[in-house]
């Protein structure tokens, strides 16, 4: 394909996309609405109705796969009204380590804890992106990444709580991938950037595109 034939596809694309129904994403995350800006124009952010520790706490029996389609597809049925034709879009990660669930922290003693439980390990983060249209299931995409959180000692770690509150408190496993070009305490064994931020969103932007 020529390059000024595959510029007119990708704008063509692109125009495709912006005329789509209206987006609603139930999710507070400045990451995933950063990336939705990227992509769409006419979007809505709703904060999703889902206790999470309250789901966790009865969904016992789930895997952590399974934990969050789970959670993700609750958050998107909560801001789901019968009539909406818009594309609603829940999000979840799960992080598993050594079969323990490790999730985001109360306060900021937790958030060491969360780190320090993590530091010399690998682990996993199971990631769905779930969407629903006319109430009904538009799309699931699940993903799963392998990472290898360095060992770092009792000080590093404390330095990057107190440099990353907000972090610390808001992300599972208390960190934050972004910041591994600052820190670099983490090595991706698998998994792509969008699945590792917590919004694989790709293929739901292929499948807009096809309709």
């Amino acid at each position: 394909m020529k390059k000024n034939e595959s510029k007119r596809n990708n704008v063509k694309e692109k125009k495709k996309i912006e005329v789509n129904p209206h987006v609603i994403l139930a999710s507070s995350s400045l990451t995933r609405i950063k990336l939705l800006k990227k992509f769409f124009k006419n979007f809505e952010i709703k904060k999703h109705l889902i206790d999470e520790k309250l789901e966790k706490s009865i969904m016992k029996h789930l895997t952590a796969k399974d934990l969050a389609k789970y959670l993700a597809k609750k958050k998107a049925e909560s801001v789901c009204s019968r009539s909406d034709r818009k594309y609603i879009i829940g999000c979840d990660q799960v992080l598993e380590c050594n079969g323990k669930l490790i999730s985001k922290a109360q306060n900021l003693v937790e958030a060491k804890e969360n780190l320090a439980y993590l530091t010399g390990k690998k682990h996993q983060l199971f990631t769905c992106l779930y969407v629903l249209r006319n109430t009904e299931e538009y799309l699931v995409e699940e993903t799963t990444s392998q990472l290898y959180f360095k060992k770092i000692s009792e000080k590093t770690i404390e330095t990057y709580i107190n440099e990353n509150k907000k972090t610390a408190l808001s992300c599972v496993g208390s960190y934050k991938i972004e910041d591994n070009d600052k820190y670099n305490f983490l090595e991706i064994l698998e998994g792509s950037e969008e699945a590792i931020i917590g919004f694989p969103i790709k293929n739901f932007i292929k499948k807009l595109g096809s309709n």
